[in-house]
């Protein structure tokens, strides 16, 4: 206790003359409380929920003292959507060597189309395994070899390979290993669908949070004509997966070892399916909140720091012990009230950034990252102006640690300043835990990266002042239990006393990169680099 008291005191004091001290567990507490709340019905993207989550952080942005961020002059940034929902017409039905199998969706299977059209179909196409399905010539790796995929399904591992820790960084997930990339390189590679393996490791959560989404509207910017896209896209159980590679007489698991070779060829699996989805196509706006603290410097202010936090989430879907509402509390609406509180503490701040400070409550995150997307693409200011992104994306509601999490450890050099301004806190910043889950590239700062901005997203950490093995345990078993389920709801037994260091220690970092000298730069070498 007299550890965690000592912190408490010595963080206070530290960040007071800055403005920090109105980052508080109230202020937290306060918009998690409206933005988690059933009448906002999850926040699902073109949804009441998501109008009234964009007018609750336009009023809260202009009642802060913030001005408007958007190109226009206002707070809000259209982002245009098209909403496909896919309603299975005739279920996965495969035939081999061994006989024929239909699988049931959700408990097999789920899918939905890639493209915009009423009705999309295989009809009795070959399925060949690819392995990971990768394209990586810097790495000397091809998948697919000379092999003609066009109008053929995919049968595809998630992840990449990981056997050669001089390859695909190790253990650590590239974006080759993102079920995202394996549908964008079959596309590309004329194949008229794919289907990915999932297992709890290579997707990093269980199969209930993509059984989630079956038969639900799936989101997307506006289709470009000269993208290719897939007729179909699934995912299957690792049962699933296996029942249908023993039809054309295959055992998976030899399958999968071969994979993990330079050498490995694509293998037609001798069976054919059949599946069939009926689409319901809508398009409509839902849209980016932008508000900023203008910089105070003649020459810097036009200069931008950007601070992301994504306010959709799932919205209404499947009952789970019958509650329908997905809230996304920490999914998140914590992320929300953490971007309100530093706006908060930066309008308060007698230390004024010399940039101007952009931020940005962004739209459809849990539908591939679009409003950040959108938002990269369409920047208020040049991208060359832009010089970082500051992402949040679920805060600690586990109690006060001794480190906190960076996604993206070591790749550019806003992790020096992070470590730097940790230190003065007592603490240090912990990398990544799990590289292998890919978290650098599955939240909206990846959007900056892709476009050359160097991006920092911190996460909880895990050596807990108190009660560090059962905060342990407790913070593990979010992902089985709380994740994507409508059991994402704000809960008294919270802690965020956690939160809040670590939301003060994030405006340290954002301030100093508004006032600094010098730029944050990539990492020399960084896959990001090149594009700066």
């Amino acid at each position: 206790m007299l550890r965690l008291s000592c912190l408490l005191l010595f963080a206070t004091g530290l960040v007071t003359a800055q403005g920090s001290e109105a980052i508080t567990v109230d202020t937290l507490a306060g918009p998690i409380r409206f933005l988690a709340s059933d009448l906002l019905e999850g926040r699902g993207v073109g949804s009441r929920g998501d109008e009234l989550s964009r007018a609750y952080l336009e009023s809260q942005f202009r009642f802060l003292g913030l001005g408007p961020g958007a190109a226009d002059g206002s707070y809000h940034q259209a982002v245009p959507i098209v909403g496909i929902k896919s309603k299975i017409s005739a279920p996965l039905a495969a035939e081999g060597q061994g006989g024929a199998i239909t699988f049931e969706g959700p408990t097999d299977f789920t899918a939905w189309t890639g493209r915009p059209s009423p009705e999309s179909r295989w009809d009795g196409l070959p399925v060949v395994f690819v392995g990971y399905g990768i394209t990586a010539p810097e790495q000397q790796w091809n998948d697919f070899k000379d092999a003609d995929v066009k109008g053929k399904v995919l049968l595809v591992m998630n992840n990449d390979p990981a056997a050669d820790p001089t390859l695909f960084a190790g253990k650590t997930r590239l974006y080759y290993g993102r079920w995202s990339y394996k549908y964008e390189e079959a596309a590309r590679r004329g194949a008229a669908g794919v289907i990915i393996i999932h297992t709890d490791p290579s997707a990093g959560y269980p199969f209930q949070v993509i059984q989630a989404g079956h038969e639900q509207e799936k989101f997307n910017l506006p289709f470009d004509p000269s993208t290719p896209t897939l007729e179909i896209e699934a995912w299957a159980s690792n049962d699933a997966s296996t029942r249908l590679a023993a039809l054309g007489g295959h055992d998976l698991d030899a399958l999968r070892a071969k994979a993990e070779s330079r050498d490995f060829v694509p293998v037609d699996l001798g069976v054919k399916v059949k599946l069939s989805t009926q689409n319901t196509v809508r398009e409509f706006h839902s849209g980016n909140v932008l508000a900023k603290v203008a910089g105070s410097d003649p020459i810097l202010a036009s200069e931008v720091v950007v601070l992301t936090a994504h306010f959709d989430h799932l919205g209404i879907g499947p009952p789970k012990d019958g509650d329908p509402i997905y809230n996304g509390a920490l999914d998140n609406a914590s992320g929300c009230a953490a971007m309100l509180a530093l706006a908060k503490a930066m309008e308060r701040s007698p230390l004024r950034p010399k940039r101007t400070v952009l931020f940005a409550a962004v739209t459809a995150e849990e539908s591939g990252l679009l409003g950040s997307l959108h938002l990269a693409k369409n920047l208020p200011v040049p991208v060359k102006k832009v010089i970082a992104n500051f992402n949040i994306d679920g805060i600690n509601m586990w109690g006060p640690t001794e480190d906190i999490g960076m996604i993206g450890h070591g790749k550019n050099s806003l992790t020096a300043l992070a470590e730097e301004i940790a230190a003065k806190y007592g603490r240090r910043v912990q990398p990544d835990q799990e590289p292998d889950k890919g978290l650098f590239y599955r939240s909206d700062h990846f959007n900056f990266a892709r476009v050359g901005v160097p991006c920092a997203y911190f996460k909880a950490g895990g050596d807990f002042l108190e009660k560090r093995d059962s905060r342990r345990r407790i913070k593990a078993a979010y992902t089985t239990t709380y994740y994507h389920t409508p059991k994402d709801e704000i809960d008294e037994r919270w802690n965020l006393e956690g939160a809040v260091l670590d939301t003060r220690l994030i405006f340290d970092c954002l301030l100093s990169v508004a006032n600094a000298d010098r730029h944050p730069s990539w990492t020399p070498g960084d896959e990001f680099e090149k594009l700066r």
